[in-house]
C-alpha cells in the first residue's frame, strides 16, 4: 500500500502491540508484523495503536525508540479515561488526529473483548466493544482520511458444533471495513 500510495498511516487495533523483532525465533511471526512494517517500509510514517494490552518490555522499548512515529492507546489508560468521564467518540477523533491523510487499517479481532470472538487464538481480557471499534472506524471515514487497504486477522471458529458466533462478528466487522473504502 506505501509502495503505490506514498507515505501512509497505519491504524492498527489490537490487544497485542506485535513489535518483537522475532517470536519463537521467527521473524515474520504474527507478533512481529508491526515491527517489520516500521522496519522495513519507509512510507509508513505513522503507527497508531489502539487497545494495547498484553506487550513485552522490550516492545515498549521498541515503540518508544520509534518517538512520535508510534502512538499507543494502551486499553487500561482507554478504560480509566472513560471512568473518569471522557467520551468514547473524543477519544476516536484524538486517535484519528493523529493519523496521515492516507491510512491502512489493520485489525486484530483479539482488539475485541474476548466475549466477542471467545476462540481467536490469544484472547486477552478487556478490549473494545463491536460498538466502540465501529465508532473509531467511523471517526476515520467521518475525518475525510482515505483507507487505502484494511486486514482483518486472527478470526477462529470454534468447536464443531458450536454457533458460528466468531465467523458472524467477523463478517459484520469485514462489512464495516469493506463500507470505508
Amino acid at each position: 500500500a506505501a509502495a503505490h500510495h506514498g507515505k501512509i498511516g497505519l491504524l492498527h487495533l489490537d490487544a497485542h502491540m506485535d513489535l518483537r523483532d522475532a517470536f519463537e525465533g521467527f521473524q515474520w511471526s504474527h507478533a512481529s508484523i508491526m515491527h517489520n512494517v516500521l522496519s522495513r517500509i519507509d512510507g509508513v510514517t505513522k503507527l497508531v495503536q489502539v487497545g494495547i494490552r498484553d506487550f513485552g518490555e522490550r516492545e515498549m522499548e521498541f515503540a518508544t525508540s520509534q518517538g512520535a512515529r508510534v502512538e499507543v492507546y494502551y486499553d487500561d489508560a482507554n478504560a480509566e479515561r472513560l471512568a473518569n468521564g471522557g467520551t468514547w467518540p473524543a477519544l476516536c477523533e484524538e486517535v484519528v488526529s493523529k493519523l496521515p491523510e492516507k491510512v491502512y487499517v489493520s485489525f486484530d479481532i483479539d482488539g475485541l473483548d474476548p466475549s466477542m470472538c471467545p476462540h481467536t487464538g490469544t484472547p486477552v481480557p478487556g478490549g473494545m466493544s463491536f460498538h466502540q471499534a465501529v465508532m473509531m472506524l467511523e471517526a476515520l471515514t467521518r475525518s475525510g482520511r482515505k483507507v487505502v487497504g484494511f486486514d482483518l486477522v486472527e478470526v477462529a471458529p470454534g468447536p464443531e458444533g458450536e454457533p458460528e458466533w466468531d465467523a458472524n462478528v467477523g463478517a459484520r466487522l469485514l462489512y464495516k471495513l469493506c463500507g470505508m473504502c
